[in-house]
């Protein structure tokens, strides 16, 4: 059986201009294996980037790890669940339980 590989990713994030709060954060998560792969797309609303709370870190030093630590918080117990669906689609795709086709035809197509 293939490995499933999940990624984690910061696609985009909407911040105030004059203080850099950010105030959106749009994620997504993909699992891949051997060609095949699903994704989960998701966008959170955050506030632990607040300017007035100690531990501020400035719009310029944020890092994708720093955000999706975010995004994690947020997410609590549905990431785990969002992995675990997301894995399941591939490992699904790459064992078909069912098919497509016409036995007088050429070979069915793997749904």
């Amino acid at each position: 059986m293939s490995q499933v590989t999940l990624t984690w990713a910061v696609n985009n994030m909407t911040r105030v201009v004059n203080d850099g709060f950010v105030i959106v954060v749009d994620w997504s998560c993909t699992a891949s294996a051997t060609g095949v792969q699903g994704a989960f797309y998701g966008g959170q609303s955050t506030y632990e980037n607040n300017p007035s709370e100690p531990g501020f870190i400035p719009y310029a030093q944020l890092t994708q790890e720093i955000v999706l630590g975010w995004v994690f918080d947020g997410l609590g117990p549905q990431k785990a669940e969002i992995e675990a669906t997301l894995t399941a689609k591939v490992e699904k795709q790459l064992n078909p339980t069912t098919a497509q086709g016409l036995p007088w035809s050429p070979a069915p197509a793997t749904v």
